[in-house]
C-alpha cells in the first residue's frame, strides 16, 4: 500500500513541476477555435443527394402532383434536369428542408446564419415560386 502512495504522489509532483516550469505548451495547430461564435460558422454540405448540390434559390418550380402526398418537381440551373421532391427532403447546401407544397409553390426552411449560440436556433423560410416560364416551354421533338 505503500508503493501506490509513493507512485501516485510521485506523478502528482511530476505534473506539477511540468506545468511550474513551462514543460506543457498548448499548441492549436491544426485544432478547432474553442471561442469562435457558432453563429457565424453556417455549415457548408457537400450535398449528397442532387437536392443538396445546388442553393435553394437556385431550383425552379416546374410541376406538382397530388396523390398520396404532394410532390413537386424541380428544375436545377446546370446541367438542366429535374428533380422529384417531398415534405421532409433535404434541399439545398446549409441543411435545408422541403416544409410544404401548393400548387404553385414550394416552401423550404434552413438555419439562419444569423442564429445566436446557446439561444432558439432561428430559421430563414425561401419560397420556390412556380416557373410559368419553364412550364409552357413545348417539349423538344425528337428526329427519328
Amino acid at each position: 500500500m505503500k508503493s501506490r502512495t509513493n507512485f501516485f504522489f510521485a506523478h502528482i509532483l511530476l505534473i506539477l513541476t511540468s506545468f511550474l516550469t513551462g514543460g506543457y505548451t498548448y499548441r492549436p495547430e491544426g485544432k478547432a477555435d474553442p471561442f469562435a461564435p457558432l453563429s457565424l460558422i453556417r455549415p457548408t454540405l457537400t450535398g449528397t443527394t442532387r437536392l443538396q448540390q445546388h442553393e435553394i434559390a437556385e431550383f425552379e418550380l416546374v410541376g406538382t402532383l397530388f396523390g398520396k402526398e404532394p410532390t413537386a418537381l424541380l428544375m436545377t440551373p446546370d446541367p438542366k434536369e429535374g428533380i422529384i421532391a417531398r415534405i421532409g427532403d433535404r434541399i439545398g447546401r446549409h441543411g435545408g428542408r422541403v416544409v410544404s407544397i401548393t400548387r404553385d409553390r414550394v416552401l423550404t426552411r434552413e438555419p439562419s446564419a444569423n442564429s445566436i449560440p446557446g439561444q432558439t436556433i432561428q430559421f430563414t423560410d425561401i419560397i420556390i415560386p412556380f416557373s410559368k416560364m419553364r412550364a409552357a416551354e413545348p417539349p423538344k421533338e425528337q428526329k427519328k
